[in-house]
């Protein structure tokens, strides 16, 4: 930074300083702002030395050098730049504080700087050529003061010399529009001049988006490191182009942020200009998270969508919707795009996944387990997750819940001892009756010459990539695995109320799969003697309530086996395999909402802050409490600019510093400083300058017009800012009681802000 400082110095004023022909630096030619004349070297002696001046706060963009001579000039101007004429005098006191800055910088005066050399028509010219960006950076540090300077000239050459300002003289931070969220910026018509800063870095965690009130269309254009350009297609500095309307705003999310200050320029700061046929408003804005971005429509469960032909359409689900079905009455719709932005086209690189139709009769069905969209959620940005849908022609599309009885119907049930043929990457779902396998053993045997995987899960609709999965097994090529019910034991226990367990088998290659239960037969077809009756009856109830049975009552889950005299003369045994859910904790939701909403909560809308109570049914239809503590905020003045962009520096604080953050606003509570003062202690090896102003956007500056105090706290020392001193700037405290500090320095240090009293 000290190296690129310097140079950056040296560019700036050295271009700003060229004039016509003076002899003495007690007797320079003043260059008003621009500049042409003819420079005449001598022949003989091969060489000229001609002084300028100029006042530092007019920094030109360009100094143009042409020799006379047709042939390959080897050398060009040499320029030294000084602030007195005699080295070393600095005696104007604004000048001290500009010379104290630039050594804390590294800039040793007087500075030296060599034109660079460039070829036009075949014959090598001379150019000083200064980007704005850099000129902006010193105007950051304060260093565009009115002090004049004077430039010593060597030419070796004679020629032409011509110094061409910018049109404005002013900097691009003087001359832009800061924009933040939430500002509304008026445009003229066909206005190609002004000029607007976004601020990227500070965006980089928000969805933004650029809305245009006019009658024409708008297009805002964005340059990277160039704030004069012209918005035109072929200028080499513009970034990107965004076409608004008043129905098509543009949006940006945090990806197109991050992708944005890649390789940003400076402190991620672009700039742009609007163009339009009407005048307008332009609007940037955050786009809440709670909300659908975009134009996207909201699928609902049960609830048919038309699917036009090659439908254009984004939609959108909530990312915590369960396992659902996708079921199209047509055979032409081929499959589901998913992004998480509604800023995609089918097969970019904003997808992040796509699902395809299975062809069933004449329908077409996709089915997204709750492992799928759970995944996918991982990747949302917002609440929602965004589909597009591949559909050669149209149909009515209805996602609905995909229920256990679908899981059943739709799966394959195993039996023990029965052989399966696996299909390579088979999507069969298999299920397994959990208490025709409980408390034994059981052996898969599998044929396939490649190995097969296992999986298992709790519920019918999952995949094997699903967190929930409860187990994998893997079985060598021709070979076999035994299952212990202990295995299975760890298995039931996750089991949900349908009572199966349910596997996927994967396999490279086609195989057979056997399943057998270490299970005893329980007839013997030589003895026919009276069996007896096995029954099981599965109930459940909810905590805190009774069932009862044969004479009894039971209120705790378990299994309960009583004998009754069968018809055929044996035994009846009568199994109750009880479940008693367990009670769902009361639930408590705090929600706070703006002034001037309203907010629904199962099916009623609350308009008034207050405690809300109401009775609600779990997933097994208990019943348990619900409520709702809602405050709704009282109306507010919005927070200033300078207090959302600005830090809060308390009297008792520390902080670390060094060059960059030379960048940050923080903002003191004036009263809280005031009340005993604050000892400013501070630990770095060069000298720590102190910005007080009365508004954020300031320069770091001793005579900025926003700055009311400058300290300067020595290497390793310490001042304070009594309340003497503090006293007098009650006059610049803003409205929010805050006045406004910026540091310099080029060593880092610690900060230590302490009570003086």
């Amino acid at each position: 930074m000290k190296k690129l400082f310097s140079t950056l110095f040296v560019v700036l004023f050295a271009t700003s300083m060229m004039a016509q022909t003076g002899l003495t630096c007690e007797d320079p030619i003043p260059v008003d702002k621009s500049y042409a004349g003819h420079v005449d070297v001598d022949p003989e002696e091969g060489y000229a030395e001609l002084w300028y001046s100029a006042w530092t706060y007019d920094l030109p963009m360009h100094v143009y050098f042409s020799p006379d001579s047709t042939n390959q000039v080897e050398w060009g101007p040499d320029v030294e730049i000084d602030f007195t004429c005699e080295y070393g005098v600095y005696e104007d006191h604004k000048l001290d504080s500009v010379i104290n800055i630039l050594k804390a910088m590294g800039v040793t005066l007087p500075v030296g700087f060599v034109c660079d050399r460039v070829v036009r028509d075949g014959k090598w010219e001379w150019d000083l050529s200064i980007d704005e960006r850099y000129r902006d950076q010193l105007t950051e540090f304060g260093l565009t003061h009115n002090i004049q300077a004077f430039v010593k000239v060597s030419y070796y050459e004679s020629g032409s010399i011509s110094l061409t300002p910018d049109t404005a003289f002013q900097s691009c931070l003087d001359n832009g529009h800061y924009t933040k969220l939430g500002d509304t910026i008026d445009i003229a018509a066909n206005d190609s001049n002004k000029m607007l800063i976004f601020p990227y870095s500070e965006w980089q965690k928000d969805s933004i988006r650029f809305v245009w009130i006019g009658e024409k269309p708008a297009r805002v254009w964005v340059a990277e490191d160039e704030c004069q350009f012209t918005p035109v297609d072929e200028s080499m500095y513009v970034k990107a182009k965004y076409d608004i309307t008043n129905d098509a705003p543009h949006k940006l999310y945090p990806a197109d942020m991050e992708s944005a200050i890649a390789n940003w320029i400076g402190a991620g700061i672009y700039y742009a200009k609007v163009l339009s046929e009407s005048p307008g408003k332009l609007v940037v804005e955050r786009i809440p998270l709670g909300e659908i971005q975009g134009d996207a429509i909201l699928l609902k469960h049960d609830e048919p969508v038309q699917l036009q032909a090659n439908d254009e359409r984004v939609f959108c689900f909530p990312k915590t919707w369960k396992s659902t079905e996708f079921v199209a009455n047509t055979q032409y719709l081929m499959g589901m795009h998913i992004s998480n932005t509604p800023e995609f086209e089918i097969g970019d690189a904003n997808v992040l996944s796509v699902y395809p139709f299975s062809k069933e009769d004449n329908q077409r069905k996709l089915q997204l387990s709750k492992g799928d969209i759970a995944n996918l959620g991982v990747s949302a940005t917002d609440n929602y997750l965004y589909v597009r849908f591949a559909c050669n022609k149209a149909t009515t599309l209805t996602p609905s819940l995909w229920s256990t009885s679908s899981c059943i119907d739709e799966t394959v049930l195993i039996s023990s001892a029965q052989l399966f043929t696996v299909p390579v990457s088979s999507d069969i779902v298999y299920r397994m009756a959990y208490n025709d396998w409980a408390n034994y053993d059981f052996t898969i045997d599998w044929t396939g010459r490649n190995t097969l995987s296992v999986y298992v899960a709790s519920y019918c609709d999952f995949y094997s990539t699903d967190p929930e999965v409860l187990k994998v097994l893997t079985i060598s090529s021709r070979g076999s695995l035994v299952v212990s019910k202990d295995m299975l034991t760890n298995w039931g226990a996750s089991l949900e109320s349908d009572g199966f367990l349910y596997l996927r088998l994967k396999s490279e290659r086609q195989g057979n799969a056997t399943f057998t239960s270490a299970k005893p037969a329980e007839t013997d077809p030589e003895n026919p003697e009276p069996e007896d009756v096995y029954t099981t009856i599965t109930a459940a109830i909810c905590f805190g309530e009774i069932y009862g049975w044969a004479g009894d009552t039971y209120a705790e889950t378990g299994t309960y086996t009583k004998t009754f005299p069968a018809a055929n003369g044996a035994d009846s045994i009568v199994t109750l395999d009880l479940t008693v859910h367990p009670q769902t904790p009361a639930t408590t939701e705090e929600v706070t909402v703006q002034f001037g909403e309203t907010y629904d909560w199962h099916g009623v809308t609350y308009t008034e802050s207050g405690e809300y109570t109401i009775t609600l049914q779990d997933e097994n239809g208990c019943d348990y409490q619900a409520t709702l503590i809602l405050t709704i905020l009282p109306e507010e003045k919005p927070v200033s600019p300078c207090v959302a962009a600005s830090t809060l520096l308390e009297p008792v604080a520390q902080l670390t510093l060094n060059l960059s953050d030379a960048f940050d606003i923080y903002r003191i509570d004036y009263q809280a400083w005031l009340a005993s003062g604050v000892n400013l202690v501070w630990t770095g090896k060069g000298a720590l300058h102190t910005f007080v102003a009365k508004d954020c956007e300031f320069a770091v500056a001793i005579y900025h017009k926003d700055v009311v105090n400058y300290t300067e706290v020595p290497a390793e020392g310490n001042v304070i800012l009594s309340k003497a001193i503090l006293a007098p700037l009650a006059q610049y405290v803003d409205a929010d009681g805050y006045l406004y500090v910026r540091f310099l320095t080029e060593f880092e240090g610690q900060l230590t802000t302490a009570l003086a009293e």
